[in-house]
């Protein structure tokens, strides 16, 4: 689904991604972990035409997209739900969940998506009609993610979907994520709960100042003890 090849990125003089090759395959959840300051929301917004790589190439479905502008990806498939949600305070739930489906394809699928989110999230169908800034964080959070699925995404990138959400959320969220999966969207996910994250996944990378340092199956990834030290807190 994804392919990012030798990609590198600067700010300015600055380089903070070096030659990083990554891949998520169909049906795959595939992890992204590091510290702050790694360069994973970098990472993520390179992939999203936010960001422009200075060098190499990315492919969505096998065409290059490094040239694609972001409302160009969304209308492909390609999603990001950003971290800190971004979400649009003053208008309600459904309103921001049909903001998310803005193109084309997504409003002929307005209906089905719908239910599909509110199956996903029962709290947002009882909370349709309220602001999402009187939400709790946790409840903003299904909110976001329901807004990305209303694009009806092929590739679902989530960027730290459970930083700031209590244990039994945490727990919620990791659930959805794979019920997300199972239902044939394709998930980059990049998270701060290392340990969780690669539980529910398929294979991860390791990012550190730039470079990627560790990749393969995901348990293989749990058990290496430098990164169980480092990431897991074991």
């Amino acid at each position: 689904m994804l392919e990012l090849d030798r990609i590198s990125v600067f700010y300015g003089d600055v380089q903070v991604i070096f030659d990083l090759t990554l891949a998520v395959g169909e049906g795959e959840i595939v992890t992204l972990i590091g510290s702050n300051g790694a360069g994973k929301t970098t990472t993520v917004n390179t992939v999203s035409g936010i960001v422009r790589p200075a060098s190499g190439d990315i492919r969505f479905e096998g065409a290059s997209i490094v040239q694609t502008p972001p409302y160009k990806l969304v209308e492909m498939g390609l999603v990001q739900v950003p971290e800190g949600r971004l979400l649009f305070p003053t208008l309600t739930v459904r309103e921001n969940l049909k903001l998310g489906a803005y193109s084309r394809v997504s409003r002929k699928a307005f209906e089905s998506k719908l239910a599909w989110v509110f199956e996903l999230f029962p709290r947002l169908q009882e909370r349709s009609s309220q602001q999402a800034r009187t939400m709790s964080g946790g409840e903003q959070q299904m909110l976001a993610i329901g807004r990305g699925l209303m694009s009806s995404p092929r590739l679902l990138i989530l960027d730290e979907p459970s930083i700031g959400l209590a244990p039994l959320l945490v727990q919620e969220m990791f659930r959805v994520i794979s019920e997300i999966s199972r239902n044939g969207v394709s998930i980059l996910l990049i998270e701060q709960n290392a340990f969780q994250a690669l539980r529910a996944s398929h294979r991860g990378y390791v990012l550190e100042h730039g470079h990627v340092t560790h990749e393969g199956a995901a348990e293989s990834l749990v058990e290496n003890d430098e990164i169980r030290a480092a990431y897991l807190g074991i």
